[in-house]
């Protein structure tokens, strides 16, 4: 989510010359975007393309038919019956109640926009689509807490049916993609620490699943009986985003399954100037040295939440501020992936008892990590 979202579907099989017969191992999309690639789907003659804030129509070769501008966040995509779906998102991403999630139809032959429907029983931000027989599946982000991830399944006019649990275990922001094919569900997601970018495949009930590592995360589908995984990247020149797909020799190949196994509950380690320093470098976090900011997350890990009021917004000597429920979901993270978490905290643990908005945050997040089974070191 957020980074994030994505996916596919399956095509009909043509055997004529300059048509799925005769593809590529690799389709570039002619182009470059706003945004990163989220999602492809085809209906045997054309490739449809989601790049977060418009969708692009090519031929079978990458070349581009129809380029649509389209509000942010697009995500995954299915095509069904002359209709190009994509699932779409206009809240927040991987928060329990800020979601604004959509489903908006696309004219395949023009990419004019047909309708738009909400989706507001996928609270977590709608991400992905694909569909079977005469029903539609939604995906979408997940908060780092959950442990499941759910499918949302609804009829051909949108009314919303049931909710799948997969019992997956932790995945980083939910499911990005999802497609059917060959009777089996396959859903792609991203990879975090001790979560590599794979697959989930689950039969057609949805009652179980397999985990795969490899590509699949930013898009899956299936041309002339080969399968297809999306990847995204961004021209270096142009600081435009790219996208191509990749065939895939064997989809998910087998010996590349993964089990999710945790030999631990993880570490919140708290850092104060003047002490070791080791493990920083290991953590997963960047840390400010100039002694006024206590943290900043790698890469936006975990967005800040500026309306929170479970917990209080902390300033740290006036010119920084940091939100408690970010480190909150830090120390979440470390107990569902095993992972070691860091806080660096300006001056000395004396500095710590003297400023009180500081000393309550490290309580708050200490406490969490204690109700956790996250082993607290450094206090």
């Amino acid at each position: 989510m957020k980074t994030s979202i994505i996916s596919a579907l399956g095509a009909i099989a043509l055997t004529v010359c300059g048509t799925a017969a005769n593809l590529p191992d690799t389709i570039t999309c002619e182009g470059g975007y706003g945004g990163h690639l989220q999602g492809v789907a085809t209906d045997g003659e054309s490739i449809y393309w989601s790049f977060t804030v418009c969708v692009v129509k090519t031929d079978l070769t990458g070349k581009v038919l129809v380029s649509r501008p389209a509000p942010s966040h697009q995500g995954d995509m299915c095509y069904k019956d002359g209709v190009v779906y994509v699932a779409v998102n206009r809240g927040q991403f991987n928060t329990e109640k800020q979601g604004g999630s959509q489903m908006t139809a696309y004219n395949a032959r023009t990419l004019e926009p047909i309708k738009t429907t909400l989706l507001p029983e996928v609270p977590h931000g709608a991400g992905g689509m694909t569909w079977k027989g005469d029903r539609f599946y939604i995906i979408g982000g997940l908060p780092l807490k959950h442990e499941k991830n759910y499918v949302y399944e609804y009829t051909s006019d949108f009314t919303f049916v049931k909710r799948h649990d997969i019992d997956s275990g932790f995945t980083w922001m939910g499911i990005q993609t999802a497609a059917y094919e060959d009777n089996t569900f396959y859903f792609g997601i991203y990879g975090a620490k001790g979560n590599p970018t794979g697959v989930l495949a689950c039969p057609s009930d949805l009652s179980s699943y397999t985990r795969y590592t490899g590509h699949g995360c930013v898009g899956i589908l299936k041309l002339d009986g080969a399968y297809y995984v999306g990847v995204t990247g961004r021209d270096k020149e142009t600081n435009r985003n790219t996208a191509r797909l990749i065939r895939q020799k064997v989809f998910p190949d087998p010996a590349r399954r993964f089990e999710v196994t945790r030999t631990g509950k993880g570490e919140l380690r708290l850092f104060f100037e003047g002490r070791d320093k080791t493990g920083w470098k290991d953590s997963g976090y960047v840390f400010n040295n100039d002694g006024n900011s206590p943290i900043f997350s790698r890469n936006a890990l975990f967005v800040p939440v500026s309306n929170a009021t479970e917990y209080p917004a902390v300033g740290v000597n006036g010119n920084r501020e940091f939100w408690t429920p970010d480190l909150v979901r830090g120390v979440h993270r470390a107990a569902l992936c095993n992972e070691v978490f860091s806080l660096h905290l300006p001056g000395t643990p004396q500095t710590l008892k003297d400023n009180a908005a500081v000393a309550a945050a490290v309580d708050a997040v200490t406490k969490e990590a204690e109700r956790l089974g996250v082993k607290v070191i450094g206090r």
